[in-house]
């Protein structure tokens, strides 16, 4: 059928939407798609009607991005790889069918829409499609229910393609303009945070000469003062809006500005302890956080001044005192105890009964192996896909009340934060359960049938790639003091010594791990900065990586690097399972290659006939044992025993 041979009835669609009984004639067009979409799929619905119906609900399917030009629709749902329906899909002949349409559409809102996609996706050329599409769209009634569902995207879309329009275009901007330059001098506290959008719109999408823009910074300022103590919130978000008014053209009243926003959050702070002195303590630190933030960025001359440093001590003193409380409010949430029984004699089994004490120690290095970054990532999405968690945000505190990570909120789908975020919480409970379960007791076992010295472990340093030239004795006194339980002291040394030996790694293949300043001046990159290159993973697999970022660096989780380089280690996080599993980490680390090496020297011997090679001895006399990758006695007997 061609359908451009038959005539189009409005009533197709306007019965569908009078059917629908919608209660306002403002509603985003994708609320409109699902009537329009039910209609076309009626089997007495067939030829142009059918097809009328249909690129209606494609058209009115997509949400409007009116602040990106490029892309303006979007999908209104998202699914892994499968979207919605966007007007970018329509077909040539569909979008000359809605050129069709448009002129006979009675409502503003779907009018706006298929005259824009029309435009938009056809012939550019035709002003009057053009035209028709900027008045369905400043149409919208600058009310309140409609201006916060549909209004300011639909004002913002028109003043986008007024500006297209030339200078014919023009004096529908200054006369959208002038129309929300007057709500926002009419505004009154009962428009609530309507005027702060008139203002925000008006500011970045009008045209206001100087004397407007000095108009609307006044009535701002003022509307924000009759709010301050009725609703902090409504005068901040004032207070903020007229400092974007006024811009840098008077620092003084900017300062003062700037002091009212800080002031709001500790008003806010008292009235939430006012209403509720319990559960008041739980937000009062997100208030008081805000209004020291905010006081921090006035210059130091405007602070001594107005006293506003005093004021940061005592917001400072009282924000402790709220956190305290609010720690001691918290209810510690159990799950169900794990039955470890299983696990532990596992590990025990392993390290058990070995005669070389070497083979006992490459059995406990390698109980398990690193995460596998890829099934932990996917695990981490999958879980919060069934949840809400990702919606809300997130903080944590240290034992001395310090906020040690946030994480905001999100309102769309699961973002990568919130994915990371519970990827760090896997390696953290992973870490707990293997050191509760796996390493304690299979170390118990270890140290109680061998004995392993510093020198020892010197010695397996000394055979150890992974371990840099001229630290062979750090390395080895921190296996040693872990292999002793004084788990605080060896993470001390050996995280610190653990960056090192990333940055020796990198080098090792060509990679540069410098930083050059603007000055030309060299400086190593942090631990953070060395894991989050790409080379770093092709090097130690993206488990390890993911591993040392969970447990070193990530202020949500141990975060041990950081604690230990600033000497916040305390003595519960010194001897913790986290402590003691970066400790067996690093022993890992060292071991692996020594155990390679040794199986290939074994292997080798084994071919020739000249007997085997053991880390505690051998088989046959020295003299007649090869030496190709480890000496054979270099693991034997403690050279030098210390104890």
């Amino acid at each position: 059928m061609d359908p451009a041979s038959d005539a189009i009835d409005r009533s197709w669609w306007e019965d569908v939407l009078a059917e629908a009984s919608l209660d306002d004639p403002y509603e985003p067009p994708e609320l409109l798609s699902t009537h329009l979409e039910r209609a076309a799929a009626d089997p007495s619905v067939t030829g142009l009607h059918e097809l009328v119906l249909q690129v209606l609900a494609m058209v009115s399917a997509a949400m409007l991005n009116a602040e990106d030009w490029l892309e303006p629709f979007t999908p209104a749902m998202q699914f892994g790889g499968t979207r919605t329906v966007v007007p970018a899909d329509l077909d040539a002949d569909q979008v000359a069918l809605l050129a069709r349409i448009a002129p006979l559409v009675e409502r503003d809102d779907l009018r706006a829409r298929v005259a824009d996609v029309a435009w938009v996706y056809g012939d550019r050329s035709d002003i009057a499609m053009l035209d028709r599409a900027i008045d369905a769209y400043r149409a919208a009634p600058l009310t309140g229910d409609v201006w916060f569902s549909v209004g300011k995207d639909a004002w913002v879309r028109a003043f986008a393609l007024a500006a297209r329009r030339g200078a014919d275009g023009q004096a529908w901007v200054q006369e959208m303009s002038d129309a929300l330059k007057a709500q926002v001098l009419a505004g009154q506290l009962t428009d609530n945070f309507r005027t702060v959008g008139f203002a925000e719109t008006l500011r970045q999408h009008g045209r206001v000469d100087a004397a407007g823009r000095a108009e609307v910074c006044e009535a701002l300022f003022a509307l924000a003062a009759k709010a301050s103590s009725v609703t902090p919130r409504l005068s901040r978000h004032l207070e903020r809006e007229a400092l974007a008014w006024l811009g840098g053209s008077d620092a003084a009243a900017a300062n003062a500005a700037t002091e009212r926003v800080a002031r709001t959050y500790i008003a806010e702070a008292d009235s939430r302890i006012q209403t509720d002195p319990k559960a008041g303590t739980l937000v009062e630190g997100h208030f008081l956080e805000k209004a020291i933030a905010v006081l921090r960025t006035i210059p130091r001359s405007y602070r001594l001044e107005n006293g506003l440093d005093q004021l940061i001590d005592d917001l400072r003193v009282r924000l402790l005192e709220s956190r305290e409380s609010s720690m001691e409010q918290m209810m510690r949430i159990q799950s169900d105890p794990v039955d470890l029984t299983n696990a532990v004699s596992y590990a025990r089994s392993q390290v058990s009964g070995h005669a070389d004490k070497f083979d006992a120690l490459a059995a406990f290095a390698t109980l398990a192996p690193p995460l596998d970054e890829a099934s932990t990532r996917e695990n981490a999405a999958k879980l919060l896909e069934g949840t809400i968690s990702h919606i809300f945000g997130s903080s944590t505190f240290s034992s001395d009340f310090r906020k040690i990570a946030s994480r905001p909120g999100s309102s769309g789908q699961t973002d990568e934060d919130a994915v990371w975020a519970e990827m760090v919480r896997t390696v953290f409970f992973h870490s707990q359960l293997l050191g509760k379960g796996i390493i304690q007791p299979a170390q118990e076992v270890l140290t109680t049938e061998h004995r392993f010295s510093r020198q020892y472990m010197v010695s397996l340093c000394m055979e150890s790639p992974t371990v840099p030239e001229g630290h062979e004795t750090l390395w080895g006194n921190g296996l040693a003091l872990g292999l002793g339980g004084n788990y605080g002291a060896a993470v001390s040394v050996l995280v610190p010594q653990l960056e090192q030996v990333v940055r020796v790694m990198l080098r090792r293949h060509d990679v540069h791990t410098l930083f050059v300043d603007e000055h030309g001046v060299e400086s190593e990159k942090s631990l953070n900065a060395l894991l989050d290159m790409t080379e770093t993973e092709d090097i130690f697999g993206a488990g390890m990586v993911m591993e040392m970022k969970a447990m070193l660096v990530v202020q949500g989780g141990p975060n041990l690097r950081n604690d230990v380089a600033h000497g916040l280690l305390d003595d519960n996080s010194a001897w913790s399972f986290s402590a003691l599993y970066m400790w067996w980490f690093c022993l890992r680390l060292v071991t692996w290659p020594v155990i390679e090496m040794m199986d290939r020297a074994r292997t080798r011997a084994a071919e020739s006939g000249e007997g085997s090679i053991a880390a505690g001895g051998a088989d046959t006399e020295p003299a007649a044992q090869p030496t190709a990758d480890i000496e054979a006695g270099a693991l034997a007997e403690d050279q030098h025993p210390e104890e």
